[in-house]
């Protein structure tokens, strides 16, 4: 990472919730926000999905993945249910936020 070209973006686990090791992105080879990325949890001890979140200008934050995470939108595999857009709508409609 020699020419500061990058940016760092957080992953958090689809299991336990809690941050893993960051992953540095190319400036300009981001993925969609909330993607999903299978990693070592270093508090589950099992390669499991986890969460990117990058710190600024991003369409899913933090708050979004504890809304996941809350109403159970990942399976035991650490993969969607459901899209996050498709799920964000159906937990606003019943109110629970």
């Amino acid at each position: 990472m020699r020419n500061g070209k990058y940016t760092i973006s957080k992953m958090f686990c689809t299991k336990c919730g809690r941050e893993g090791i960051a992953v540095p992105r190319k400036i300009g080879k981001y993925r969609e926000a909330g993607h999903l990325k299978n990693l070592y949890c270093i508090y589950c001890g099992c390669e499991r999905n986890h969460v990117e979140i990058r710190s600024m200008y991003s369409d899913y934050n933090y708050e979004d993945f504890q809304l996941e995470m809350k109403y159970g939108n990942f399976d035991e595999n650490g993969n969607r249910k459901e899209p996050y857009r498709i799920f964000r709508g159906r937990i606003m409609q019943k109110g629970a936020v």
